[in-house]
Parts: C-alpha cells; structure tokens; sequence
C-alpha cells in the first residue's frame, strides 16, 4: 500500500520528469518523520543529493549553509535546505541554479508562525507558504497539475551560437568585440568554457585571459575546460592543454601588468566598474564580455546603461546575444518565477518622468512598512540593485532583519525617485575599545567605529553613535540634479546620530558627490576591494567634536606617504581629488627657487624630488587640477622610470622629466600670475 507522503510525492515526480520543470515542497513534522520522508525521496530522484546547513546525513552530500557558492556550475537533482540553523539568501540562490529539471527542493526546520519573528523570517516564511507544504499532521492535499503541452524546441541552440560567437571574435576582425547577457542557467558559464576549449583545440598555442570580480565566478568554466579536455592541467588559476594557456588574472592586476593575449574573456562584466571596462576596451582588442543581467551576483545597470552605449559608440561592429532559453530546467519554470518573486531578482526600476514639479517627501520606512508593502520594497531594491552592483539577495534579508539598519526614501507622486540605506554603528564599550586598541577584538557591523579605534586612533570617536551612508540611489531620470544631495540632507536632519559618516570604492566622481556635501576623507584602504577594483575610503560629514579635526589632518600627513607606498597605482584623476580634499598643514620653507630652476633645466630629479612632492601638496585647491599624470607617477607615488614608460607613449627618463619641467613651469607661471593679480 501507497503511503501518504508517497500518494505526493509519486505525481509530483512523474510531473516534473514529463515537463522537466523543478518545484518545492516544505516537510513539516516531528525529527523522526521528517528524517524518514528524506530516506523516501532519495528513491524517487536521480542525480546528486545535495543538503545544505544542518547536520550531515548518510544520504546526502553535506554543505554548510553558507557554502552554495562552491557548487556553481555544478548539478543535482534533489537539493535539501535544512533552515534549523539559519538561513543564507546569497548562498541559497546560487545553490539553486545546480537543480535540474525534474528536480526538487526540499526545506526542513522551517520557522513556525510565531509572534516573535523578526520581518526577514516572515518573508521567509511567507515565500515558504507558496510552496507545496508536507505536513505530518495533515492529511496530503490531491495534487492537480496543468495539463502539459509540450512545445519542440531546441534547447541549446542559442548556447551553440554563443559558442561558434566567442570563437568568431578570435578567428574574425579585431575590434569587434561579442557581448554575451544571460539570466541564471541558460548556459553562460558552459558557453565560456566550450568555446575556450575548442579555441585550445583549435590552435595549440593559445593564450586566453579570463577576468571577473573573482576567481570564484569563473570556477563552473573551469570546470568545463577540465570536462571538455580531460587530458589537460588546472593548477593556480591556469590551465594548460598542450602549448594552449587558459589564466585568470584579476581585473586591477590586468590593467596594471596589461599582458598579451589572443582574446580576453570578461565574464561577470556588469560588477566590474565602467572606467575599468573601458580602459580594458581600450587595450584589448579580441574581447568577450559575458554577464549575468538578473540573479545572486547583483550588478548595476551601470554596464547597461553607461557602457554599451559607449561600447556601440567606439566598437560598431560589436555583437551583442542574450541568452533566454534555460538549458538546466524548463522555459516558464515555476521554482524560477517563485525565486524572482521571493529575491526581489527581476525588480525593475519603473519608468519614471524627469522631476516636475510635484513636492518630494522624504519618509524613513520602517522594516513593517516593506514587508507588508512588497511591491514599494521592490521599487527600492530596483534602485539599489540598478546603482551598485554588489547588492545581493542576502541585503534584501539584512534590509529586514537588522533593527540597526534605516531606510530613507524620497518620494514624489508616490514613486520612490531616491533611498539611502544607513546603518547604527556604535557606541562601543571602554572594554571594546580598549580590545580594539590591543588588535584583539573587531566587533561586526562597526565598521567606522572600529576603523577610528585601531587605524587613526581616535579613541574617543568610539564612545558616540554613528549613522553610516551603506548606499545611496537616484532614479537614472532624476540623477545630476542635486536629489542625492538633497536625500543626503534629509537624512543629517532627520538621523539621531553623534556623526554621520561612509565608506565605499573610490572614484573621482563619486569624491566630488560627498566631498560637495561636506563629506572629508579620513582613512583610505590599503589594497583594491576584490569587487569593485578600488579602493574603499572613509569619509566622515563635517562635525564639531575635536576627533573630527585631528583624524583630518592625520590623513593630509598619511596620504602623501601612502601615495609612495601602497598607493602607487591609485589614479592620477583620484589623487588630484583626494589633494583637493586634504585639510591644511602648517607650511615649511620650501626651498621654490630651487624648484624653478629645475622647472628651467638646472639641478638634478634626485635633489630636489623631495621639494617637488612637498609643493605640489601645499598648492592651493584651484591650482591641483593643473598636475599632470606624469608628475603624480612619479613624484607623487614614486613609479620607476620604466613602469610609467610601460604603460605611457613616453619613450624614456628624459622625455618624462621634460615633460615635469614643463608642468611645473605652467603651475608657477599660474601662481605668479595670480599672486601679481591679488596684489
């Protein structure tokens, strides 16, 4: 006789393997039960069985529930999501996309209905309800499916143009560069690695780069390198077939060591920041770009809508495909639809008119407010998502579940044209800081805080609260009309905070935004953030406590020496920004007429190096933007001759110091000029 779980499961299963779409169930019941109907639908499933969080079991293959990511690209046909130990919205989604067509998800120790939880678990919860639900209790409800009308279609057809594409751009015209779009699971990743290895098979000594946020990304094409040609070797970010080279190199480390190659696949385009897209344009001329336009990895519309309209402009004969069709499940997949909807992944930012004249309301929304409003919720994380490409579904569940955090919106008419997304930071206990101070302790969620404590040592910024900008978004139609910072006022009137302050990657434009807003830097990173290749920085808006001043002048002192150290590949455009912002200095005697007669062809670099790095960092704000590259490369950030003949159209040493002779030529005409005028 047919037990109940099997009178559910049995259909279902047969549904799926005829459609070849993938659903979810939720198995409600007491360790012993649940445990039990685990050890059924192993039977009914084929391929892998994957479990994620809990606690490992016999019958499936064990991951921590913040693993998902290491199984990309990879498959499974039955995927097991234990939540009694918590939930990872970012892991949970890339995790997602190894389930097959005829597969099923299956959630246990799912939360309960309970007064006590916090907004994140009831969304969670309530995207659970709208899954088939397997209660012990209950007596199953009759499964009825639609009837099924199988429509012929060819599945990988669009994969296989993508693929005889990439090999186009290597065997066709340079500066044509092919632009690959793709949802989750149509086959990008698979695409990728086929055509590299049939490019490696093609020609036996190739030399391929791939690029991506990070090396992760590009693991499934990997793999697929690995499957497509078992007989060659994958060791540290390589592989190699025969005389064929296939390399990852980051995308910071790219740009700097600019190495030859037949063609550069650049996958996971979209997180890459535009500036650095275009100087790789610019380099490369055998190029692919590859993106995901909806899913876990999140990526600004930057690429949309800043870059492929600067791509057609300079590369015309470019070729851009999309791939639509799924080639792990079924066109129309409800666990697909189900995903979206849940993860806010296909939130679209409305179609809205440039600024009329309806008044804008700013309102802070509270985490009740978004839950119960899915659709405003949406618009927002439309927003957030379309301004910075590393919003995830696991700030979607952050959004909701930290009390810490505070939504500001703007609003006109009813749509949202503008949000900041702020966090509580601190105040940290005398015990917390005196850890701090001692490298002991770096307590989560304060980052200002912690970074004025253990980097500039301003303990007693430590003991005030903190509202820190995490992000700030305007609609594309309203953008470059002073809304962002009209938000960001709003937001220092409205905030109960001692000092307001943010952090993000660096780039000249947005220093301007915050600098124009009295933001002032104070810390600046060390080394490129993996994502977004820059480097991040800490600015803190204009306040009256002493700490305030004192971390200010401590980054006018530190910048100038990291720019000889750590920073000798930050941009010359961020350089001549950060100098704008510095605070002032008491002024030494610097030795000018030396100086001027370097400028004139006398002295030697050596000598007088140490004046000019001094004077260019004492020259008034209005006289910065008349710096040249050359002169920050190499009186600022000290780069070899070399390094900058490598990467410039100078031919040597003495062209290069020509060329400083004659910046600093024009930069003192401009100050005797003025200094003759005031008087």
């Amino acid at each position: 006789m047919m037990s109940a779980f099997s009178e559910v499961i049995s259909p279902l299963q047969s549904y799926l393997e005829q459609t070849f779409y993938r659903a979810g169930i939720v198995l409600r019941g007491t360790p012993e039960w649940t445990e039990a109907q685990l050890l059924q639908l192993k039977d009914y499933f084929d391929g892998r069985h994957i479990q994620l969080g809990g606690y490992p079991r016999q019958s499936y293959e064990w991951f921590d529930i913040k693993s998902g990511r290491r199984l990309l690209g990879q498959e499974c046909g039955l995927l097991l999501i234990d939540l009694s130990a918590g939930f990872d919205a970012d892991s949970f989604n890339a995790v997602l996309g190894t389930l097959q067509g005829g597969g099923l998800l299956v959630f246990i120790g799912a939360p309960e209905l309970a007064d006590n939880l916090n907004p994140a678990e009831q969304w969670l919860r309530r995207a659970l309800d709208k899954l088939i639900l397997v209660d012990e209790l209950q007596p199953p409800a009759k499964m009825d499916f639609p009837r099924i009308l199988p429509t012929p279609i060819d599945q990988f057809e669009q994969q296989e143009k993508a693929i005889e594409a990439i090999v186009h751009v290597v065997e066709g015209h340079r500066k044509r560069p092919l632009v690959l779009t793709a949802d989750r699971g149509r086959g990008k990743s698979s695409a990728l690695g086929i055509a590299a290895s049939e490019l490696m098979k093609r020609r036996s000594s190739i030399q391929i780069i791939v690029t991506a946020p990070a090396f992760a990304t590009v693991e499934p094409m990997f793999s697929h390198l690995q499957r497509m040609l078992p007989e060659g070797q994958a060791q540290a970010k390589i592989f190699t077939y025969q005389q064929a080279k296939l390399r990852f190199i980051s995308p910071d480390e790219l740009l700097h060591q600019r190495p030859g190659c037949d063609v550069l696949l650049i996958d996971e385009a979209a997180a890459i920041p535009v500036p650095m897209l275009t100087a790789l344009t610019n380099h490369y001329h055998r190029l692919v770009f590859s993106t995901t336009i909806h899913g876990y990895e999140g990526c600004g519309r930057g690429f949309t809508l800043k870059f492929l309209p600067w791509l057609k402009e300079n590369r015309p004969d470019l070729t851009h495909q999309k791939l639509s069709t799924p080639i792990r499940w079924a066109e129309g997949d409800p666990l697909e639809q189900w995903q979206y909807q849940t993860f806010l992944l296909n939130a679209e930012l409305p179609t809205i008119e440039a600024a009329g004249d309806n008044p804008i309301q700013y309102r802070c929304l509270t985490r009740e407010i978004l839950l119960n409003e899915p659709e405003l919720f949406a618009n927002i994380f439309a927003l957030l998502t379309n301004a910075h490409y590393q919003t995830t579904p696991n700030d979607l569940m952050g959004i909701l579940s930290d009390s810490n955090i505070s939504v500001l919106v703007a609003q006109s008419a009813h749509h949202v044209v503008g949000c900041i997304l702020a966090i509580q930071e601190g105040p940290l206990s005398p015990a917390a800081v005196d850890k701090i101070q001692h490298g002991l302790h770096r307590p989560k969620g304060h980052l200002v805080p912690t970074s004025l404590v253990n980097q500039l040592g301003l303990s007693d910024a430590a003991g005030l609260s903190c509202c820190r900008v995490m992000r700030i978004a305007i609609h594309p139609a309203w953008q470059g009309q002073g809304y962002g910072s009209a938000l960001l006022s709003a937001l220092t009137r409205q905030y109960p905070a001692d000092y307001i302050a943010t952090s993000f990657g660096a780039t000249s434009a947005l220093l301007q935004f915050w600098g124009k807003n009295d933001f002032h830097p104070v810390k600046i990173g060390s080394r490129r953030d993996q994502a977004s290749g820059c480097y991040s920085i800490v600015m803190i808006y204009h306040n009256a406590y002493p700490w305030f001043d004192a971390a200010k002048r401590q980054f006018s002192y530190y910048f100038p020496h990291a720019l000889k150290t750590e920073l000798t590949r930050l941009e010359s455009d961020i350089v001549r920004q950060l100098l704008k912002m510095r605070a002032s200095l008491p002024i030494i005697d610097i030795p000018t007429a030396l100086i001027e007669n370097y400028a004139q062809g006398g002295s030697n670099y050596e000598s007088v190096a140490v004046w000019i790095a001094l004077y260019i960092s004492a020259l008034p704000r209005e006289h910065i933007d008349m710096i040249d590259d050359l002169l920050i490369e190499k009186v600022l950030q000290n780069q070899t001759w070399s390094t900058i003949v490598s990467h410039t159209s100078v031919t040597g040493r003495k062209q290069i110091e020509q060329k400083i002779r004659d910046n600093l030529s024009s930069i003192n005409m401009s100050l005797h000029c003025k200094l003759t005028h005031n008087q």
